[in-house]
């Protein structure tokens, strides 16, 4: 958070290099093929995040979109309709011209409407204006049509970032490291994305050509196989160019996983590196990241995606196609065995909190980007180039999902990720290459994604269900105890606890009235005797009560609050006469001091106390809003919390002129 938060402060500070950049981009994604290479998406999605979050305002850079998209593709019309039927020679065109024959066809088919549509489709966007001036096609019905259509495509650019932005601004100051965190991972979505594009566009002039090649040696073989082979990739079969995106995705990953291994086994030359990526996400941890990765990462346990692994294997088999059935069912075995084959000798030292996950490759990275790449393999075979597309592209946002979370908890290296994920590709091209030998016959592809997809889902429902409390002890961050004799916590201990609550932009808010050295249920109990009530711990279904404008406070859950990027362990609420219809409430945060006394070790909770009332907000939904208790009422509060016949006070202490009980449950 730290360090990415200059730069978010910058573009708040100065929001003209913002309007400038998000110009530039939504101008050059508009231009003649240059903006097949202009990684709008990230951009403008990014922007929208930033104003929903508050750091950018809303108007300028809606505008600066709008202005940007409609200038370029004014110039690319112009462009048409100055040099006409030259633009086809002209570069950068000349290097695309199968571009330039799909845009045409466009064109022809839709008229008028191209301008509109086209904005939307990927691959053709770019040439369609430019295309439409080659056409003749009106200066006023463009510009109409121009207009009309940027406003529509930067609203659908900027706005879900917006929504993402409120939404994760609704928590409060939950949602700053949650906020650089999923941008992040954006950021890594988008520009993998925008990096696949640029690859398939630049081998675009020159795949037909080293395809037919191909197909032409593989047909002229003796060998059955071979023979199958090259007609799947042969150019005018379809699903080739999967098969073809494939098998280079796998000779890079090759050359990637040889420089990897070469530099942890011979140079030791990714170690600084990984070790700044840990220090990286350690200071982005927060509570609301960690519920959300700690889950994503279940997604990837072993006996999660061996449940959806399983599915296309038992599929082929109840349709009796043994090849296929055992080539899914080898392409499982092999991630394994590479796994317990890799785990005697590429371990590395861990930093985390959980050792033994520091190994090479990461298991969860290498077993999702197994089974997500054969399932896209399988089921992309006997589906249009769109769901192609669509399918793998899902799938390896959710391999980069569950492999982002490796990092963000802090319990894989980089290298063991990216080292998995090398791997996993590897598999899948192999994989992809032997199921295009092998003829799969009707074995209905939307039917078994269908049926893996709800086998994963209630395979993480189960494992989330019954593990998701272990699973956040054994992912806690990395946690400084201090061990303090119950005599040196009252001698000196007790004065090193925090006076106040840190909110997560590190500023000291509300002050902690109460030390209390005994366990959560203990607590509890004491608080429900003094008629507190009691609230589970806050999640997203919380905001659901939120959105009734007129519903009553008592109904609402307590304002989320975090101590030093951690949620409290008791929330608790008391109605409050004095100052009706507000409520008092109690929050109880989980200190790094524990005090033994004999064979008892207790953990050290901190106690704060605020007012909270209801506040409206435009009539659409409503938000408990925060106030300051006065200081005799916090005197009073907690003298009726010391009275209570449950409660042993060990000692009053008084610290610039304010009151600090030290309590503990009677034995």
């Amino acid at each position: 958070m730290d360090q990415l938060q200059p730069y978010l402060d910058y573009f708040a500070a100065h929001p003209v290099w913002a309007l400038i950049l998000v110009f530039l981009v939504s101008l050059g994604e508009a231009l003649l093929v240059i903006g097949l290479f202009v990684p709008s998406t990230a951009v403008l999605v990014g922007a929208g995040t930033l104003i929903g979050a508050g750091k950018l305002p809303f108007w300028p850079i809606m505008t600066a979109t709008i202005l940007g998209c409609i200038a370029g593709d004014q110039l690319s019309f112009w462009a048409g309709r100055i040099f006409g039927d030259r633009l086809r020679s002209m570069w950068p065109l000349r290097n695309y011209p199968h571009l330039l024959a799909k845009g045409e066809a466009y064109v022809k088919e839709h008229g008028g409407k191209s301008i509109a549509i086209g904005r939307f489709v990927p691959g053709i966007k770019s040439v369609v204006p430019g295309i439409a001036g080659m056409f003749g096609m009106g200066q006023l019905f463009f510009l109409v049509v121009n207009i009309t259509s940027g406003i529509a495509w930067a609203a659908i650019h900027v706005l879900p970032g917006v929504l993402l932005g409120q939404a994760l601004s609704l928590a409060g100051e939950l949602s700053g490291r949650l906020l650089i965190v999923l941008m992040v991972l954006l950021g890594i979505l988008a520009i993998g994305g925008w990096l696949v594009r640029v690859v398939a566009t630049s081998i675009a002039p020159y795949r037909k050509a080293v395809q037919g090649r191909i197909a032409a040696w593989a047909k002229g073989r003796q060998s059955r196989s071979l023979r199958r082979f090259g007609m799947v990739i042969a150019p005018e079969n379809p699903n080739s160019i999967l098969l073809i995106l494939l098998i280079v995705l796998g000779f890079a990953s090759a050359l990637a996983l040889g420089d990897l291994v070469s530099g942890l086994l011979l140079r030791h030359a990714v170690s600084n590196f990984d070790q700044s990526v840990f220090n990286f996400f350690s200071e982005l941890r927060s509570v609301p990241g960690d519920e959300i990765f700690i889950r994503a990462t279940m997604f990837g346990d072993e006996l999660v995606l061996l449940g959806m692994g399983l599915v296309p294997v038992l599929w082929f088999a109840a349709l009796r196609n043994w090849r296929a059935a055992a080539a899914t069912a080898l392409a499982l075995v092999v991630a394994k065995v590479i796994l317990v084959g890799f785990s005697f000798g590429m371990g590395a030292p861990g930093a985390g909190a959980l050792q033994s996950d520091f190994r090479f490759p990461s298991a969860h990275a290498l077993e999702a980007g197994t089974v997500f790449g054969i399932l896209a393999v399988i089921t992309a075979r006997g589906l249009n180039r769109w769901n192609q597309a669509l399918i793998v592209t899902g799938f390896a946002m959710a391999v980069t999902a569950i492999s982002f979370s490796r990092l963000y908890l802090g319990v894989n290296w980089l290298s063991d990720v990216a080292g998995g994920v090398l791997i996993a590709g590897i598999i899948s091209v192999l994989f992809s290459v032997a199921l295009a030998t092998i003829n799969l016959r009707r074995f209905r592809p939307l039917q078994l994604l269908a049926t893996a997809v709800v086998v994963l889902f209630l395979g993480a429902a189960v494992n989330i269900q019954a593990n998701i409390e272990k699973r956040e002890e054994r992912y806690q961050p990395i946690d400084k105890l201090i061990t303090y004799s119950m005599a040196d916590y009252m001698a000196e201990g007790w004065s090193k606890m925090p006076g106040q609550r840190i909110n997560l932009v590190g500023r000291p808010v509300e002050r902690f009235a109460v030390q209390w050295v005994g366990s959560v249920a203990s607590l509890r109990s004491v608080l429900a005797q003094d008629q507190y009530k009691l609230w589970n711990r806050w999640s997203w279904r919380d905001t659901f009560s939120y959105l009734n404008p007129n519903g009553a406070l008592a109904d609402m859950a307590p304002k989320p609050a975090v101590h030093e990027g951690l949620r409290p362990k008791i929330t608790a609420t008391h109605d409050d006469p004095q100052h009706a219809p507000s409520r008092i409430v109690l929050k109880a945060f989980q200190s790094n001091a524990r005090v033994k006394e004999g064979t008892d070790t207790n953990r050290v909770y901190l106690l704060n106390f605020v007012h909270e009332s209801l506040k409206s907000n435009f009539g659409i939904y409503a938000l408990p809003a925060t106030g300051a208790i006065e200081e005799p009422e916090v005197q009073q509060i907690i003298e009726q919390l010391a009275a209570s016949p449950q409660v042993e006070k060990l000692a009053e202490k008084t610290v610039n002129g304010q009151t600090v009980l030290i309590l503990r449950p009677k034995s």
